[in-house]
């Protein structure tokens, strides 16, 4: 597996979105904070306006398509499975739908947006899981790293739970931006274990 895919997938994807939230606070669009730890606006607001709405558009969108080659990869090399491909693949088709509709108004685009983030936060975070614990190789299994993430993913998920009576958008903000980078970052450490484990 080449390592610098995954490398990629990841620095890409989160460097464009760090960038564009830099532009978008300039610009006035949203709050400047730190919105891992305050949540004072979305991911989604981030690259609606301004520059940002192309930057999100040019960048994430060929790193989603650089992870459907990663799932293909993993599929044909190191784990046979199709309903693993058919999960994962879908799950970044309608983070791409997500992407477009990102930034038009009206409540088509809303829809689109609103389905394409969901499933991409479901899919991905089960067909990563699926992948860890499906895969032959126990060394890959007990690594902690892959173990830690994981386990977050399912703390995120309670807390959301947790929280979404509330109705507190900077809770729900701040989970979303963690939950987006743990996803990210699965495929450097999974692709770090295979290396480390010599498959």
């Amino acid at each position: 597996m080449n390592n610098t895919l995954s490398r990629i997938i990841f620095l890409v994807p989160v460097l464009t979105v760090v960038i564009s939230y830099f532009f978008s606070s300039l610009g006035g669009y949203v709050e400047w904070c730190f919105p891992l730890l305050d949540g004072c606006t979305s991911i989604s607001k981030v690259g609606r306006y301004g520059v940002s709405f192309y930057l999100y558009k040019i960048f994430i969108i060929p790193s989603v398509i650089l992870m459907i080659i990663f799932w293909h990869q993993i599929n044909k090399y190191f784990h046979k499975s199709n309903l693993l491909l058919l999960l994962s693949v879908t799950s970044c088709i309608f983070l791409i739908i997500y992407l477009f509709a990102l930034g038009f108004e009206g409540k088509f685009y809303r829809f689109m947006r609103e389905i394409g983030i969901f499933v991409f936060f479901i899919l991905s975070p089960v067909s990563q899981t699926l992948l860890v614990f499906s895969i032959s190789n126990n060394k890959i299994k007990s690594k902690f790293s892959l173990k830690t993430l994981l386990s977050l993913y399912f703390l995120f998920v309670a807390g959301y739970l947790l929280i979404l009576p509330l109705d507190n958008s900077n809770y729900e903000n701040m989970i979303e931006w963690n939950f987006a980078l743990l996803i990210f970052l699965f495929f450097p450490l999974f692709t770090s274990s295979l290396r480390e484990t010599n498959v």
